[in-house]
């Protein structure tokens, strides 16, 4: 830990205080600025002067970083004391301050509209803190009022608006407006700036225009660092990992030394492209560099190995490098469950608490969905009973919502309502997770009631939920409620019926043998029906003795796969033989054992109940 800084022996110095205060506010540990202000107050009978503004606008700063409410309130009531609240970096710091926080943007608003002469770095806090706070539009908005000429008609936006809106546009999915931006910026000469074309490189690469990207990149004459980095990661993103290694090598052509931001990312694009030969070249060329023992570096190498399937690798990795930082434990845990190892991403739990590594929310998280997907009960009533013993983690929503979903998988539906009644607050998750764990627990009506009250409690329902309440109907044979709550998706939620919606409707109405009312649903589909749909669909026609509509089915199956699958075969075959059409059904066997087609069998995960 830092030790308190100390102050100038002599008072009468105040240069070396503000020096140092402003300094201070700006290293990494920004209360040191705070503890020099009150030893600086201590010193006032020596008529020390505490009215200048360099001071409190560096103190603010670091209330801001320390996200100190209530210090940083005190401080302006300073600068009120002082008469300091016409200096306009003051002023801005303090906007910046109150901006920064969703729970006083409030005082940010009524302070910036108080303030007479606005510069263009007041604009830029207060745009930086709607955005900060999920406002993007009111962010926007203030910056079409300066280019209306509502404040100084000579104020224009600069290089750092832009920068602040064009990473607004890829936060919030906002593509039209970056695009919109772009061209201000292009009328302006901000283009030529770095610092924005380097967030138009980052916008057009979040939004998988690579082209665009690379033509502003190649443009570009004086590329920093950012820039690099940028592209890389925007191939890593797009799983272009030969583009991005090109780029690499480009740089270290070019004398350009890269960062640990330019590794992780060359690491995410072998990743995402689960290429492990270039991952295996990454990794050594971080080893000779002396740098693999980073911890970005083992999280990222064991994320890697995993994802390519090498989980052996990744674990030589671990076993060599990891220490007690609970990071690279959790990538291990995680690499385990990617692989669909549980019982070693388990194992990994009772290591952590013999040597006594504090876990966090991540930890668990891992721990949980290893018990969820291995369908172990028992280590999940382990892990549940950790967790409230130890009093850190039953606040949270996340590891509720996830103990609640790993109980419903594990067929646990008790111990899942348990959770959910005792969370002081529900959000949608965990709505949708009771409502899909009576689901998949053949509890329709449950589902049912706990949809209707999920409405009633105001929470809005989102796609994942309607999915779940309508297999709920569809397996309970729930169908005018299914049918009712299909359309009150689409009217009045305005959600687009995804695939896996319009087959819970056809398996429905199948399920129930209103056959032609199914066809007509999947003619009318806004989605094309996929094979698992057709195969409802005759599947039902052979079920219910309606032989000649599910003859007529059986060419939209064919049309919708090039190479069957064992289940096209086998659901064609049936309806043949319904028919007695058995020159068919022999072609169909034929096929099969020409293409050496494999039924595979269903297995069960849950690996015991607790009574």
């Amino acid at each position: 830990m830092n030790s308190r800084p100390n102050p100038p022996s002599s008072s009468n110095d105040m240069s070396k205080w503000i020096t140092m205060i402003r300094r201070h506010a700006s290293d990494d540990n920004p209360f040191h600025a705070i503890s020099l202000f009150k030893a600086m107050q201590r010193n006032q009978h020596e008529n020390f002067p505490l009215d200048d503004h360099f001071i409190y606008a560096s103190l603010i700063k670091a209330c801001n970083r320390l996200s100190a409410i209530r210090e940083g309130k005190s401080i302006h009531c300073h600068v009120l004391r002082f008469g300091l609240d016409y200096n306009v970096n003051v002023l801005n710091a303090l906007v910046y301050f109150y901006s920064s926080a969703e729970k006083s943007m409030g005082y940010a608003c009524a302070l910036f509209d108080k303030i007479p002469e606005k510069t263009v770095v007041t604009i830029n806090c207060m745009v930086s803190g709607f955005v900060k706070n999920r406002r993007f539009d009111a962010g926007m908005g203030l910056v079409n009022r300066i280019l209306g000429g509502n404040f100084d008609l000579r104020m224009k936006p600069n290089y750092v608006t832009l920068v602040i809106l064009i990473s607004g546009c890829v936060e919030f999915g906002r593509f039209s407006i970056g695009n919109s931006l772009h061209s201000y910026c292009c009328k302006t000469s901000l283009d030529l700036k770095n610092e924005v074309r380097n967030a138009l490189i980052h916008l057009y690469a979040e939004f998988e225009y690579m082209d665009a990207a690379a033509k502003l990149f190649h443009e570009t004459k004086m590329r920093d660092l950012v820039s690099w980095n940028t592209m890389i990661a925007g191939y890593a993103k797009n799983n272009d990992c030969r583009n991005a290694f090109s780029l690499f090598r480009e740089m270290r052509i070019g004398n350009i030394e890269c960062d640990r931001a330019s590794l992780v990312s060359l690491i995410s694009a072998c990743t995402n492209s689960r290429d492990l030969h270039l991952g295996k070249a990454v990794h050594a060329y971080i080893k000779v560099s002396g740098m693999e023992r980073m911890i970005h570096f083992v999280t990222a190498l064991i994320n890697m190995y995993s994802k390519c399937g090498s989980i052996d690798l990744g674990r030589k990795v671990f076993d060599e490098l990891a220490d007690e930082n609970i990071t690279s434990w959790n990538s291990m845990i995680y690499g385990y469950v990617e692989c669909g190892l549980n019982i070693e991403a388990l194992s990994l739990w009772n290591v952590i608490q013999s040597i006594k590594i504090k876990p966090d929310e991540v930890t668990m998280l891992g721990l949980i969905s290893a018990c969820r997907n291995s369908g172990d009960l028992n280590q999940g009533v382990h892990i549940n009973s950790y967790i409230e013993s130890s009093g850190t983690f039953s606040g949270s929503r996340a590891i509720c919502n996830a103990i609640i979903d790993m109980y419903a998988k594990c067929g646990s539906m008790e111990r899942a309502e348990a959770v959910f009644i005792k969370m002081p607050r529900r959000d949608v998750i965990s709505w949708t997770s009771m409502i899909v764990g009576y689901a998949i627990n053949g509890e329709g009506e449950e589902a049912l009631l706990a949809f209707r009250k999920m409405v009633a409690e105001k929470n809005e329902p989102n796609s994942v939920t309607f999915l779940g309440v309508l297999s709920a109907c569809d397996h309970a044979g729930l169908v005018e409620e299914g049918k009712s709550l299909y359309n009150m998706m689409s009217q009045y939620y305005h959600i687009e019926p995804k695939i896996e919606h319009c087959g819970c409707m056809v398996d429905m109405l199948a399920r129930a043998g209103m056959l032609e009312e199914a066809y007509r649903f999947v003619k009318d589909m806004p989605v094309e029906p996929n094979a698992v749909v057709w195969r409802m669909l005759i599947n039902a026609c052979r079920v219910y003795g309606d032989v000649n509509l599910g003859l007529n089915l059986v060419g939209g199956l064919i049309d919708v796969k090039i190479a069957h699958d064992p289940e096209d075969h086998v659901i064609s075959s049936n309806i043949f033989a319904e028919a007695g059409r058995w020159d068919d059904v022999l072609q169909e066997r034929s096929l099969m054992v020409t293409q050496k087609a494999v039924k595979l069998p269903g297995k069960s995960t849950i690996a015991g109940r607790i009574a």
